[in-house]
């Protein structure tokens, strides 16, 4: 099939592009790709891939074995691969890769000799093309992985000087997203793989972003944030798996106890949540945490609400239906309530 030109819109400019059919050895994997490219710094301890060892990578991927199975039972590709001028991915590594594992399996089968590809010209600049990764797969339809989405984020903004408002304009996130998604990675980076002991933790960005994520964007940990131990603590924590991505959203609650800290220290945050329970066991119950915040909301009931109680007749509902509520809970409770009207 002769190649044919269109035109594609990259960060907000027109280029003129070529789609081709183009033979499967021609195409080239990209190892700057986001979702390899950390691993390769890390893992490969940043040392240059044949492609064979680039081909491996790409497959140890999740999902590409799902992709695999669907462009073979298809029988090809409904949307083509993005090529640099020089035949290199820009969009669609495991596409192509799985195109590769194909051919390499049959060459005989035509289905895998050639792949539709739409090739850009030499005159787009490579921070152009970055961009337009970011837009696919960060605001895209193909979605990475929330640490790759950084990787990307990081490499925007330090290779290639975009400021946090270009990039949210890219990413259709906000700028304040991306600034955490900058903070996190750079704290997983400098100060959470330096806690490694044995091996390089290449999987450290890969398990871990979230509790990096959820770190850094809690209001309530603002101040803990600002102590150096803290954050050493919290990245130990995170490599020693002491502690899961969601259980950082409460881990204000704990280093606010000294008790609790220690124990959140020395065995984790399963036993520094039983240590808040022991002191408070309130805090575990979610019914009785409302009762509380109830209690000191209508201890600062203002006029306004005062004067609905005497003139509506909704309003004095509630409060009987609150009262006769409390009523009945203290009785199955055996709790004998104060006051005249007890």
């Amino acid at each position: 099939m002769p190649a044919h030109g269109t035109s594609l819109t990259i960060a907000g400019c027109v280029v003129e592009v070529t789609h081709e059919l183009m033979a499967v050895d021609d195409v080239h994997l990209n190892p700057d790709n986001p979702r390899i490219r950390f691993q390769i710094q890390h893992r490969k301890g940043g040392k240059a891939l044949n492609s064979d060892e680039l081909l491996g990578l790409i497959r140890d991927q999740p999902g590409y074995d799902a992709l695999q199975k669907a462009i073979r039972k298809a029988g090809g590709l409904y949307e083509p691969v993005i090529l640099r001028h020089d035949g290199l991915v820009v969009e669609g590594n495991t596409r192509a890769a799985v195109y590769k594992m194909l051919n390499n399996g049959n060459k005989a089968d035509p289905r895998w000799t050639k792949m539709p590809v739409v090739r850009l010209p030499s005159t787009v600049p490579a921070s152009v093309l970055a961009r337009l990764m970011a837009s696919y797969h960060i605001a895209g339809k193909t979605v990475w992985r929330p640490y790759a989405q950084a990787d990307q984020i990081y490499h925007l903004r330090h290779t290639y000087n975009l400021t946090p408002a270009q990039i949210a304009d890219e990413t259709r996130m906000t700028e304040r997203e991306i600034e955490q998604y900058l903070e996190a990675y750079d704290y997983l980076v400098k100060e959470v793989l330096p806690q490694v002991s044995n091996g390089n933790g290449s999987d450290i960005l890969e398990s871990k972003f979230s509790h990096a994520l959820e770190f850094v964007k809690r209001k309530s940990l603002e101040p803990f944030r600002k102590n150096p131990d803290v954050r050493q603590q919290v990245a130990k924590l995170i490599v020693e798996n002491k502690i899961k991505g969601v259980e950082v959203r409460e881990l204000d609650k704990v280093l606010k106890s000294e008790r609790a800290s220690i124990a959140l220290k020395e065995n984790g945050f399963k036993a520094a949540r039983q240590v808040l329970t022991e002191t408070d066991p309130v805090a575990e119950s979610k019914t009785l945490k409302t009762m509380k915040g109830l209690a000191r909301s209508l201890g600062k009931m203002t006029q306004p609400d005062i004067t609905l109680l005497r003139t509506s007749d909704n309003a004095r509902q509630a409060l009987v239906d609150l009262y006769e509520a409390i009523h009945n809970v203290a009785a199955v409770a055996g709790i004998k309530l104060g006051g005249k009207n007890a």
